[in-house]
């Protein structure tokens, strides 16, 4: 079997569940068996999804699974140009299937940093930062989130609020229904701009998915700017590099666009 087959079938096991996160795959040899080829053969195929950020291969300890299955990043539903149905925690949960859940949102104030650049945050703008970590149903790490909020935008309430403001609060945001946080909290966003890549993972991303450092991922940093250009908030989304991903519009009657 050649090495694209392999990888395919293994893919597809993990897919099916045959192969679960954390589970260990078989040795070379057994594969080499299985699949009728060499253990040069399936050697490369398991350095190619490692490269993929699917398995880890370790020295005398055999490969492991460190993915789940195939996960799904849904960015919103949209109405015209404002978004109408908010993509927090219910929304995951439902689109991911029972027994997904997220992890508790961690909440700090900090600084941002040139690490921070294309969040369309200057360095050194006082933000509050709420990280968090999606997991599948059966406890594959699936979406890191990190949220920047400017302290000037965290600080804001809903009309006839009390207590601690709602981005500076652990735990999910949830605003009424049919609006955006933004907009709820009155932070004066206009647009939601988007940009999608790979890149390497690292730091908090890389522990959370427990993924080596430098694994290729998707980076997905959301931003909301207000009307005089400014950015209010960024989130960046980390998951693994074969996510797929959507976003639905819909026009005014409702129909999608």
């Amino acid at each position: 079997m050649p090495q694209a087959e392999i990888i395919k079938a293994l893919t597809d096991a993990i897919d099916s569940g045959i192969y679960k996160y954390g589970d260990s795959l078989p040795s070379t040899r057994k594969l080499a068996d299985e699949y009728g080829t060499s253990q040069q053969t399936v050697a490369s195929a398991l350095a190619v999804m490692a490269g993929m950020g699917m398995v880890q291969v370790q020295r005398g300890a055999g490969t492991k699974v460190i993915t789940g299955r195939r996960g799904h990043i849904k960015l919103g539903t949209y109405r015209s140009a404002n978004r109408t149905v908010p993509t927090g925690m219910t929304a995951w949960a439902r689109d991911a299937g029972e027994g997904a859940k997220e992890g508790p949102t961690q909440v700090s104030q900090t600084i941002s940093t040139d690490a921070d650049v294309d969040t369309g945050i200057p360095a050194g703008t006082e933000v509050v930062e709420r990280a968090r970590t999606r997991f599948a149903a059966d406890g594959a790490p699936m979406q890191h989130k990190r949220t920047l909020v400017t302290v000037e935008a965290a600080t804001l309430t809903p009309q006839g609020w009390t207590g601690l403001p709602p981005m500076m609060s652990p735990g999910d945001v949830i605003p009424p229904d049919g609006m955006s946080i933004a907009k709820w909290l009155g932070m004066g966003v206009e647009r939601v701009v988007y940009d999608i890549c790979t890149s390497p993972v690292s730091g908090a991303a890389a522990v959370a998915l427990t993924l080596p450092e430098g694994t290729p991922c998707l980076r997905i940093v959301s931003r909301g700017i207000r009307g005089d250009g400014q950015v209010a908030y960024a989130t960046v989304t980390t998951a693994p590099l074969r996510s797929s991903i959507s976003l639905e519009i819909r026009d005014d009657e409702g129909g999608s666009a």
